[in-house]
């Protein structure tokens, strides 16, 4: 071996004049060499097993104390410190550092007894028997096979089944009764259950990558029964398209299926006459009607509970008897004559029998005029375009639910009339009297607004129920005093004097909106003292004052004494009423505490009293 520097070089000859080249570059590899035996065979070159003695390794494995991250570096680092590539630490390579060296072993150096028989392949050529089966591997396997399926698709198959599933059961027992199918043409039916049998389709067989056959199996199975039920079903009677109210007179009644004529105790017993005696002895056989119903569905009860009651002009609704399927109406305090009270029960009912001495009518319900409209009627109500709109809602007006009438009178009071004006505006008229709910009347008297012409009697109807609410405290809609000013009535001042007076900021935009005819009514109010109100009327006056009220204003000025906000207001009333043209805008009023409320005198007071 031959030192060059740092570097060592070895020479090896193996026979007389026979020498290697320098192993130079493999010396620097493995490091410096201490002592390399080699036993070296004649001259034929060949190598002769012998030992190889141990030489140290030129670079050492170590660990980064805070990553854990493992680098080869070279020996002389020893006792040096680095800097870790991964996390930047700095630490000493030193024996804790340092990774100790694993002892490697090649095949054949360990020899154990117990381990001859692992790795040593049988004698013969084929494979020795085994007890349990063997593996199969098949070349077609994709990733699908092994990779479990993403949620998403999981998500999606069973989405598809339940839609499916739901939708089946919505179809079997939607076609029965009042369910949500049994008003559909069987041609829509099957167009809409087409499109769910595609949808249902498409997700299981988006979920079902990993068993397509089971999946597309199960989906088609699901979607040839919804199909085979949407033809099969029964189909939905025609749309109704005419009058949803039923005709003047009773339907006629085939004579096998016309019910069994009962003598009247009969007729007591089963319907359970108590309340009607109870009845009769508390207001007397003229004032009491009762309608038995033997079969009547729960649900519309209530409607011709509020139908009666709308018709009859009563208090309170009817008593309501349940009796088994049916139910016994009792009408109290009516005054009502035989034919009238037969008008009113043949919009919903068919009279069966007259019990005139018991004061009892037995009917059978009619079904289809208590129901909600069918789709295709309820878009025709709502088509303004269609040649039948305004026919279509003015039977609405007839019908017995309340809120089928009002949203036809809703419908009308947006397209001008142009047919049956005179019969829609009696009928509106007739109306307004019968409920009294605030946004029934609000809507009729809408309604009214469009279609009665002045001295029809809708003023006057209006006037009236507006009188009798402001003398009970009741609310009054807003419509309907809207009604009274474009109609100009009489009735008018002696109204909005009392409205107003109550909730001044609410009804002043009607008493600008009414005109001069209101003034001396807001005079009146100038000197109260109610600061609301009287705030209130200045800014009335500056609106529809006159010449007539600049000495009112003057002297109001003279006793607003410093109040700047009272004497602005009344200034700008006095120029505006001098100068229109140079009105300004009102001033915002400052909040105030709201007034004590004055009790409404009578509705027939003199509208120009003291308030």
């Amino acid at each position: 071996a031959e030192h060059h520097g740092s570097r060592a070089c070895l020479r090896i000859v193996f026979g007389p004049g026979v020498a290697l080249p320098r192993w130079g570059k493999s010396a620097a590899a493995v490091g410096k060499f201490e002592r390399i035996v080699l036993k070296v065979g004649p001259v034929t070159g060949e190598s002769v097993p012998g030992p190889l003695e141990k030489f140290p390794s030129m670079t050492v494995r170590i660990q980064c104390p805070a990553c854990q991250r493992q680098f080869q570096v070279s020996e002389e680092l020893k006792g040096r410190t680095v800097e870790c590539g991964g996390c930047e630490k700095r630490f000493v390579v030193d024996e804790d550092a340092i990774l100790p060296e694993r002892e490697r072993y090649f095949p054949g150096d360990i020899k154990k007894p117990g381990l001859a028989h692992y790795g040593n392949a049988p004698a013969g050529d084929s494979a020795p028997p085994v007890q349990f089966e063997t593996a199969i591997y098949n070349e077609n396997a994709t990733a699908a096979d092994v990779v479990p399926p993403s949620p998403g698709r999981t998500v999606a198959g069973v989405a598809g089944m339940m839609v499916l599933v739901l939708y089946l059961v919505l179809l079997v027992f939607g076609v029965q009764g009042d369910g949500s199918f049994s008003e559909m043409e069987r041609g829509k039916r099957i167009v809409l259950s087409g499109f769910v049998v595609v949808v249902g389709l498409v997700l299981v067989l988006l979920g079902g990558v990993r068993r397509r056959k089971q999946a597309a199996l199960g989906g088609m199975g699901l979607a040839v029964a919804v199909l085979a039920f949407s033809v099969t079903l029964p189909e939905a009677g025609p749309p109704q398209t005419g009058s949803p109210v039923a005709p003047a007179g009773p339907a006629p009644v085939a004579p096998e299926t016309a019910p069994a004529r009962m003598s009247e105790e009969q007729a007591m017993t089963a319907m359970g006459y108590d309340p009607v005696e109870r009845a009769i002895v508390s207001f007397g056989q003229e004032a009491v009607w009762a309608l038995w119903a033997p079969e009547a569905r729960h649900h519309f009860r209530y409607q011709i509970q509020r139908y009666l009651q709308r018709k009859t002009g009563v208090s309170r609704r009817p008593a309501v008897y349940a009796r088994g399927a049916g139910c016994l109406l009792v009408l109290e305090n009516v005054d009502l004559k035989m034919p009238e009270l037969m008008e009113f029960v043949e919009r919903f009912a068919q009279v069966e029998e007259v019990y005139e001495d018991l004061r009892v009518l037995r009917i059978a319900v009619i079904g289809e005029n208590l129901v909600e409209p069918s789709t295709e009627l309820e878009s025709r109500l709502g088509d303004e375009t269609h040649g039948e709109f305004i026919e279509l809602n003015r039977q609405e007006l007839d019908h017995i639910n309340i809120d089928r009438v009002k949203d036809a009178a809703q419908r009308l009071s947006m397209v001008e009339p142009s047919r049956f004006r005179p019969e829609i505006a009696g009928k509106l008229i007739d109306l307004l009297e019968e409920d009294t709910d605030t946004d029934f009347r609000a809507t009729i008297c809408q309604a009214l607004t469009v279609w009665s012409l002045p001295g029809e009697g809708a003023e006057a109807t209006a006037a009236r129920i507006a009188q009798r609410l402001v003398a009970e405290k009741s609310e009054v809609p807003k419509s309907m005093i809207q009604l009274l000013i474009d109609r100009k009535a009489p009735e008018l001042p002696t109204l909005l004097r009392f409205l107003w007076r109550d909730k001044p900021l609410e009804w002043e935009s009607e008493l600008i909106a009414t005109g001069g005819q209101m003034e001396s009514v807001v005079i009146d109010f100038i000197e109260s003292e109610n600061r609301i109100l009287q705030r209130s009327a200045f800014t009335i006056l500056r609106r529809i004052g006159t010449e007539a009220s600049i000495p009112a204003l003057r002297e109001a000025l003279d006793a607003a004494g410093e109040e700047k906000d009272l004497r602005r207001l009344i200034q700008r009333a006095i120029e505006a009423i001098e100068d229109p043209e140079g009105a300004l805008e009102d001033p915002v009023a400052e909040p105030m505490p709201e007034p004590a409320t004055e009790s409404a005198p009578a509705p027939d007071s003199d509208p120009n009293g003291d308030g």
